[in-house]
C-alpha cells in the first residue's frame, strides 16, 4: 500500500485536493453561479490541471536555468505563484468574475500544498538540514504544513475585509516571506546558504506587494 501511495502520490494528492478544496471555495463559487456540485467539481478539476501544469513547467524552467536542460517530472511549488496566474489571466481576463476566480484559486491550492508536503515526507525529499551533530533535521516540511493550515484561517478572515481579487497577491507575499526564511533550513544539492529558491521568494514578495499596492490604490477595480 505504501509503495502504491508513493508511486501515485501526485495523482492521489490532486484527487484529495479536489475533495478538500471544494468546500473552501463553495461560498465564493455560489456567489458567481458556480456553486452547484457539477460546476464546482468542474472548477476544481480545472484548477487542478492548471496547478499540475504550472508546477511541472516551472520545475522544468528551474532545471534549464540551473544548466541541466529542460527536465520534466519534477515539480516546483513556485509554479503556483508564477505560472498559474498567467494561465488564469489568459483564460479569464475578460470574465466579469476573474477576481473571484483568483480568490477561489488562492484557497484551492492550500489543501493541495498540504498534501504535497505529506507526499514529500513519504518520498524523502525536501528535507531540512541536520541540526548540528544531533542526527535530527529541521522540520521544514512539517513547518510548511502548519503554514498552509494557518493560511486557510488567515485568508478566511481576510476575505471578509478584502475586496474581490485581493487574496492572491497576499498569498504571494505570505508564501514568499515564509519560503525565504525556511529555505535557510532546507537541504539543497549544493549546500548553498543562498540559492535559487531565495530569488523566487523575493520575486514573489515584490510582485505580490506591487499587485496589492495597485489593488489598494484602485479599490480592487480593474484598470
Amino acid at each position: 500500500m505504501i509503495d502504491f501511495i508513493k508511486g501515485n502520490s501526485l495523482y492521489i494528492s490532486v484527487a484529495l485536493g479536489i475533495i478538500l478544496g471544494a468546500p473552501l471555495i463553495r461560498r465564493k463559487a455560489t456567489k458567481i453561479g458556480l456553486g452547484s456540485t457539477p460546476k464546482l467539481i468542474g472548477v476544481c478539476a480545472l484548477f487542478s490541471v492548471i496547478s499540475v501544469v504550472s508546477v511541472l513547467l516551472f520545475a522544468s524552467i528551474e532545471s534549464f536555468l540551473a544548466g541541466k536542460g529542460f527536465s520534466f517530472g519534477a515539480i516546483s511549488t513556485y509554479g503556483l505563484y508564477f505560472i498559474s496566474p498567467v494561465i488564469l489571466l489568459i483564460l479569464f481576463y475578460k470574465s466579469k468574475n476573474s477576481k473571484e476566480l483568483f480568490d477561489m484559486y488562492s484557497f484551492y491550492i492550500l489543501p493541495s500544498m498540504i498534501l504535497q508536503r505529506i507526499r514529500c515526507m513519504l518520498n524523502g525529499c525536501c528535507m531540512g538540514t541536520l541540526i548540528g551533530s544531533t542526527g535530527l533535521r529541521w522540520p521544514t516540511r512539517e513547518a510548511e504544513i502548519v503554514f498552509y493550515i494557518a493560511m486557510i484561517f488567515i485568508l478566511s478572515k481576510k476575505e471578509k475585509k478584502t475586496n474581490s481579487g485581493g487574496l492572491f497577491p497576499l498569498v504571494m507575499i505570505y508564501y514568499g516571506t515564509f519560503r525565504f526564511v525556511v529555505e535557510f533550513f532546507r537541504e539543497t544539492p549544493n549546500h548553498d546558504v543562498i540559492h535559487m529558491a531565495h530569488m523566487w521568494s523575493v520575486l514573489a514578495i515584490v510582485i505580490g506587494l506591487s499587485i496589492y499596492a495597485e489593488f489598494k490604490k484602485t479599490g480592487g477595480k480593474r484598470v
